[in-house]
């Protein structure tokens, strides 16, 4: 039995739901047609995530009360996309191809357990599995099928591909950056939050520095705290303010004209470093004219001129380690684990493994790399390729996945129609749109041409602002 007042609360808190994601469709929609969407598809694929991911669940992220970490680490992807709002690109790109994938396999009896896996703590590794099964749904045609593996520690391969020769087991696996990599970057945001917290506190716009001699680790963190804890009390009685505790460096003083300038800028696609600074982050904190963020976002889409008030610069450096992970290394091992952890049943023919690389793949040397897999290949019968993927921004306003792929194993090697979807499924990123299962529209060169005008026009509108400051 429901109470009068439990249904009233459903209804509001649907109410509620519904207004967010009006709210966020409608901003998507301002730059439907620069994404090429079709009039519907945002609407179409919000209502996807409804049915998949549940609506208390969605819910429980628009009005979760975590701040969004500035660096949108681990386990807030859709809150990043969803309650950081479609004013950015990138939200609505990712939002609309998780749907593309919850939408293509509504019908597979196993979905509901990669989505709760996504759910819980290990949004990129379902993602991922996922993705590579659409990729090879999409493409086998009328060699066989596809479909997803039960979520259990028995299930053989995280997706399946029936061959006409027998079952072929895909294991999926992401070669994540460690995890020291990862906290700094948690730390470095719980850092910012703070500092912005005691510069309100002080009332006074200033440049903040923080010199980390060391790597930015948590005794590292809590010494910085302390150090800054420090400043803020000198800065409150003097003009400048420097402190030091246990080799951690941090200095204030007045923001004005001649304060350092941010050393980064956005060249080619990569923020580049263009005085050789010492500092890794530097960040501008400004108020603007503004009730909330809602109201500023509206405002400058619809080009009304924002007028920032830049109460502080902060700048942030530590020692960077290198990845705390060798690829080739790393690559080799998961390979190793994973031919060794698919056990060849009966009625299967082989497996397929898919690493997603965190690494640029255009910058490992293959000539390195091709070696280590083919040795573990050549110890592996049943192992037909190993495909390394790596999921980038692309100028079609996407998410595509580039490949290299490592030879076929020579028990594989005369199946003619393997070799041929094996082509299909690493070139289907290179000529379809992801999200609506067609060819592009546009070339490569074309889109890039497009995007650029895209960005010359954002650059012009924000010297424009900066002009009348």
């Amino acid at each position: 039995m429901f109470s009068g007042t439990m249904v009233e609360n459903c209804c509001m808190a649907n109410k509620r739901l519904d207004e967010y994601l009006y709210r966020w469709i409608s901003v998507a929609n301002e730059r439907a047609e620069r994404y090429s969407f079709p009039p519907g598809l945002i609407e179409e694929s919000v209502q996807v995530l409804k049915v998949q991911l549940g609506e208390d669940y969605l819910m429980q992220i628009f009005e979760g009360s975590e701040n969004l970490h500035l660096l949108g680490l681990r386990g807030q992807e859709l809150d990043r996309w969803l309650r950081g709002g479609a004013n950015v690109d990138d939200h609505v790109i990712q939002v609309l191809d998780l749907a593309a994938l919850l939408r293509e396999f509504k019908e597979d009896p196993f979905l509901e357990g990669k989505v709760g896996r996504l759910k819980r703590s290990s949004f990129w590794p379902s993602q991922f599995e996922l993705a590579m099964a659409l990729r090879a749904k999409r493409v086998i045609g009328t060699d066989g099928s596809v479909r997803l593996s039960r979520e259990t520690n028995t299930a053989v391969g995280d997706f399946i591909i029936d061959w006409k020769q027998g079952s072929i087991a895909c294991e999926c696996a992401r070669l994540a950056f460690g995890e020291e990599e990862e906290e700094q970057y948690r730390l470095v945001g719980d850092l910012y939050h703070y500092t912005d917290h005691q510069i309100k506190k002080s009332k006074r716009p200033c440049c903040v520095k923080i010199r980390v001699r060391g790597p930015l680790i948590p005794t590292a963190f809590t010494a910085t705290i302390r150090c800054l804890k420090g400043a803020f009390s000198h800065f409150g009685r003097t003009n400048d303010a420097s402190h030091e505790v246990e080799g951690i460096q941090v200095t204030i003083e007045p923001l004005t004209g001649d304060s350092e300038r941010i050393p980064f800028r956005y060249i080619d696609g990569r923020v580049q470093d263009i005085r050789s600074s010492e500092w890794v982050m530097v960040q501008s904190l400004s108020y603007v004219n503004a009730r909330d963020g809602d109201e500023a976002a509206a405002m400058y889409r619809a080009g009304v001129d924002l007028v920032h008030d830049e109460y502080a610069r902060v700048f942030l450096s530590w020692e960077r380690n290198p990845a705390d992970i060798d690829p080739y290394a790393r690559i080799q091992n998961k390979v190793k684990k994973k031919r060794h952890q698919t056990k060849a049943e009966g009625g299967t023919y082989g497996r397929i493994i898919f690493l997603e690389s965190q690494w640029d793949v255009d910058l490992l040397d293959t000539d390195r790399l091709r070696p280590i897999i083919d040795h573990e290949l050549d110890g592996s019968r049943n192992t037909i390729t190993v495909v390394l993927a790596q999921r980038c921004a692309s100028v079609h306003y996407r998410r595509w996945y580039k490949f290299v792929v490592s030879k076929v194993g020579t028990s594989y090697a005369a199946d003619s129609a393997l070799l041929a979807f094996l082509e299909r499924m690493i070139c289907y990123d290179r000529d379809f749109d992801p999200i609506l299962n067609q060819r592009y529209l546009r070339t490569w060169e074309q889109a890039a041409e497009l995007a650029s005008q895209h960005e010359v026009e954002s650059d012009a509108q924000e010297r424009l602002r900066e002009g009348r400051l």
